[in-house]
């Protein structure tokens, strides 16, 4: 049951987000709908249990916090509204800006598919590479993947992501040289996007890989997070679609986050299973090694978290 100080600070909260409401019986807040935009307060928020639901245009929610997400409000009430309800609270990848520029690949930028007439070293260097990381050419068609010889990326393979209406969204440039200083070079855009999403089958289980490389070595339904941390714009893409399993591929050194990811998950109904990598990243282990990981995973629940964080994973 929540203290008085706590619900006011819930309410303040969601006055400062939604506009003053108004108190009703028991632990009911109304407001006015920011979906529907009616003129009455027809938002009805139950400041115990959390649940929310517009009689107007039917929008609801079980949590508070689904509410705040949609409205894309900032980190530090989110963190606010987890600590007085306590639940987890995870973070994510808050960036907001949203880039303006059009996104474009390289000028550069040659596709893997047309075989330079004549002897070409980096060509043959960038194939050798791609055979290195397991990509095979069904990949390399499906992802568009590339290389340039030339301009900022030069001597960098080129992989693409495109958006579900196909836009470029992102591409990661990485070095085919590994005494390189910097091994990846992003471009000038927010990594707030969902990378690969237009290959994304969102009623099957998504699996999250921290690497370009580990997602493509899973070959079905992988989102490469480009670090440990899921993106803005992904964890909404999970809420929006209604996710029912997901299957977190982290390298070692990340799971901790993992295991936060895994419980923040589960208490928001979605099956989470997190697969352990044994010292190796999913792009080493390869597709078949990983997908009998995959395939033999298993619903991580409270005791597992407990196991794995006594093991100091």
């Amino acid at each position: 049951m929540l203290t008085q100080r706590n619900k006011q600070q819930v309410i303040n909260i969601l006055d400062d987000t939604l506009g003053v409401g108004t108190s009703l019986k028991g632990n009911e807040q109304a407001h006015h709908c920011p979906f529907c935009h009616h003129h009455k307060k027809k938002l009805q928020i139950n400041l115990e249990s959390q649940q929310w639901h517009c009689w107007v245009c039917d929008a609801k929610g079980k949590k508070i916090q689904s509410l705040l997400k949609r409205l894309h409000v900032d980190n530090k009430k989110l963190k606010k509204i987890y600590e007085i309800y306590g639940d987890d609270y995870v973070v994510y990848n808050n960036t907001t800006e949203e880039d303006k520029v059009e996104l474009r690949l390289p000028n550069e930028f040659q596709s893997l598919l047309n075989v330079p007439k004549g002897l070409n070293p980096l060509y043959r260097k960038v194939m050798e590479y791609v055979k290195q990381r397991g990509i095979t050419k069904e990949d390399i068609i499906r992802y568009n993947i590339g290389y340039c010889d030339s301009g900022h990326y030069s001597n960098r393979i080129i992989i693409p992501s495109y958006d579900l209406d196909n836009r470029l969204n992102y591409f990661i440039a990485r070095s085919v040289y590994d005494e390189e200083k910097f091994k990846y070079k992003n471009p000038p855009v927010s990594k707030n996007v969902t990378i690969f999403e237009n290959q994304i089958n969102w009623d099957e289980p998504i699996v999250l890989t921290e690497g370009v490389f580990d997602a493509m070595a899973v070959k079905r339904n992988a989102i490469p997070l480009l670090g440990k941390f899921v993106p803005k714009r992904l964890m909404e893409n999970i809420f929006t679609n209604g996710v029912k399993e997901i299957k977190i591929l982290l390298d070692n050194d990340a799971q901790e986050q993992a295991l936060r990811y895994v419980s923040f998950f589960n208490k928001q109904n979605i099956t989470t299973k997190n697969i352990q990598p044994d010292n190796k990243d999913a792009s080493d282990m390869g597709f078949r090694e990983v997908n009998k990981k995959l395939k033999n995973s298993k619903e991580t629940d409270f005791s597992d978290i407990i196991s794995q964080k006594l093991k100091g994973i």
